[in-house]
């Protein structure tokens, strides 16, 4: 697609604030919806204020923020609730760190409970009202519509008509190729967490990466590589720790050596924040490409629809259960879960290790139509450009592919497939295959066209 952003209008029923009553601070964030319907998921008390502000404040800090070139921000995050979980997500202006807000709905005193995604607004009133929140209060919470009572005369749809970013859709997408491979490299307790936090270099903008190194149980942060260290590029774009510190309960350092990417997850009593910082300071998750490979695969096709069905806003899925009920493989079900989060309907948890359900508030069928190597793949492959030139055992195939004026040679191989173009020879597959190797891809899985995601209506 040539456009880089949507036209988009989130309607809320109202601003999301706090309002004050004598017997309690209210905290109630609006939902948006197309329709008359807003969606209302929660209503409760908040058994730690403090530290349930800090979480959503961090998520706020974090969307309104650009750490690599100067952008437009996207203010309003992705929620889903379901039984256990109130989840929203987002992302930086640069589109380079992955924000999420776990909050355990067992921490919320829950009286009422929905199940769905949508946006919530976030706005900068509430922020400034989030930072004045203390234990000593009693508030409650409500996400949607029908528990604005105290002021329900006077409410008015809140219409906000924004660019919306496809690097947002896409990046969605990406990080659920790079999540399932994080490995937890550190885990520390909350007083070493807020020490290691005061102690990282904010201000400045070191132009090697640094590495973070745990020793017994503290950690250090060093700028030489050694074994077992989580690389970090842009160490400013951890600049919400020292604040998320503060109430911790836990830090847990999680790192996908591969590609450089890491996660930092703060545990606190009623919930969790998620950073998943890209590999370099300037490389946004948006254009990454690491789902193509999961678009590409036939090993998902058959089994997606069939696990589809059985997704029902879980907070965790278990694989096994829906291989039992779908008689499939549990590798089947992987498979097809990988695809179903490159394309927008599960999100995974590196703090659990499960996919959970959510489907976002986005167009679902564009998350194809904006992947233009997946494109220009089908596209060589409908002109008959891809020929297959000889065959090794099942993992093991060369192709020529046609390009405007040279013939491709693509190896596709059970470690590692190589490609002679330029594009691979300069990135080594580092962000995702090139054109060529996922046209040979589908030519050798007999796919040229995706299949529908029938039930699917962009909600």
């Amino acid at each position: 697609m040539s456009a880089s952003a949507l036209n988009f209008t989130y309607r809320y029923p109202w601003a999301s604030g706090v309002v004050a009553s004598p017997q309690a601070q209210t905290l109630q964030l609006a939902t948006s919806s197309s329709g008359d319907q807003h969606p209302h998921f929660f209503h409760g008390r908040i058994e730690q204020p403090r530290s349930v502000a800090d979480m959503l404040l961090a998520l706020l800090d974090v969307v309104r923020t650009h750490y690599f070139l100067p952008r437009p921000p996207q203010m309003d995050p992705v929620v889903t609730c379901n039984d256990a979980m109130l989840r929203f997500e987002g992302f930086s202006g640069c589109c380079g760190v992955y924000v999420r807000v776990d909050l355990d709905t067992a921490g919320l005193a829950a009286e009422r409970l929905g199940r769905g995604t949508t946006n919530v607004d976030f706005n900068m009133p509430m922020r400034a009202a989030l930072m004045r929140l203390q234990d000593r209060e009693r508030v409650d919470f409500s996400v949607g519509r029908e528990a604005f009572t105290l002021s329900r005369d006077e409410a008015r749809v809140v219409e906000k008509k924004v660019r919306l970013p496809l690097r947002w859709i896409k990046g969605f997408s990406e990080v659920q190729a790079y999540l399932p491979r994080l490995v937890l490299m550190a885990d520390v307790a909350g007083a070493e967490a807020r020490r290691f936090a005061r102690s990282l270099p904010l201000g400045s903008v070191p132009r090697q990466p640094s590495f973070v190194v745990q020793s017994g149980a503290s950690l250090r942060l060093s700028q030489r590589p050694a074994e077992g260290a989580v690389a970090v590029s842009g160490v400013q774009r951890l600049r919400t720790l020292p604040g998320l510190a503060q109430r911790a309960e836990r830090l847990r350092i999680w790192s996908d050596a591969a590609s450089g990417a890491s996660a930092w997850e703060v545990v606190f009593a009623v919930g969790r924040v998620t950073l998943l910082v890209s590999p370099e300071t300037q490389r946004g998750f948006s254009g990454e490409g690491q789902a193509l490979s999961t678009l590409a695969s036939a090993t998902w096709q058959k089994a997606l629809p069939r696990v589809r069905a059985q997704l029902r806003w879980q907070n965790e899925i278990d694989v096994g259960e829906v291989a039992q009920a779908t008689a499939l493989t549990a590798g089947e079900v992987e498979a097809a879960l990988a695809a179903l989060g490159a394309r927008g309907l599960a999100g995974y948890d590196c703090g659990t290790g499960r996919y959970f359900h959510r489907e976002l508030p986005f167009d679902l069928e564009r998350v194809e139509a904006m992947q233009p190597r997946l494109l220009d793949a089908r596209q060589l492959l409908a002109e008959n450009k891809v020929r297959l030139l000889a065959t090794g055992d099942a993992n093991s195939h060369d192709f020529a592919v046609a390009g405007s004026d040279v013939v491709h040679h693509v190896r596709l191989r059970a470690d590692r497939d190589r490609c002679s173009c330029p594009w691979f020879s300069k990135l080594q597959g580092e962000r995702g295959p090139c054109k060529h190797i996922l046209a040979a891809r589908l030519l050798r899985d007999g796919d040229a066209e995706p299949p529908a995601l029938a039930g699917t209506n962009g909600r």
